[in-house]
């Protein structure tokens, strides 16, 4: 099964079937994922302005936010039997929280992916599995079209609100409501012409 142009979805797993395949080195971390059931091997490398983007948000939140906030990049979080790896995760504070597992829905703050191209996947697909474990605020930032998608009202069904914000836009996230910036912040400079 394929899910969008960027991944082979090898079959359907549980967790600890997962881990176990991870543990006797099966395959390596940085090689899969397990969403929604399926070890999902990424074969799509990262583009600079993915990177960029990485470091630029992942500045930003820990300058503004400090040590209320844990940000972690591209690490996995548990959301029942799926594990999926956000390129941000804003989660509750304190690193040695999450020695014996990862970060559930209850303790995060705030979702990010970065679309490069995966737009319509991390929207649609990630995000259904977002608002069905309740993740009260999910971005998409999308860096050629330089927008950000904001998903809020997490339901069964999907997210109540979206808004689409040009980069121009200030947002805050839900938890920390004072706490606003300028959407281009979280994107590279565009190159003069």
């Amino acid at each position: 099964m394929v899910i969008g142009h960027w991944s082979l979805v090898i079959g359907h797993w549980s967790l600890v079937i997962g881990h176990w395949s991870l543990v006797i080195g099966h395959w390596s971390y940085q090689q899969v994922k397990l969403f929604a059931g399926y070890i999902d091997k990424k074969m799509k490398t990262q583009g600079t302005g993915y990177a960029t983007a990485i470091v630029l948000i992942q500045k930003l939140l820990e300058k503004l936010l400090g040590d209320d906030v844990l940000v972690r990049v591209q690490l996995p979080i548990q959301l029942g039997d799926t594990e999926p790896k956000p390129s941000i995760a804003v989660v509750m504070p304190d690193a040695l929280r999450y020695t014996d597992r990862h970060p559930i829905a209850s303790e995060i703050y705030l979702l990010i992916e970065i679309a490069d191209g995966t737009l319509q996947n991390d929207c649609e697909i990630q995000g259904n599995i977002y608002a069905r474990a309740k993740i009260d605020d999910f971005w998409v930032l999308d860096i050629n079209e330089r927008q950000l998608h904001v998903f809020r009202e997490p339901s069964d069904d999907g997210y109540g609100s979206q808004m689409i914000l040009s980069e121009d836009a200030t947002v805050a996230l839900s938890a920390f409501s004072k706490c606003t910036f300028c959407v281009r912040e979280m994107l590279q400079p565009v190159a003069a012409s």
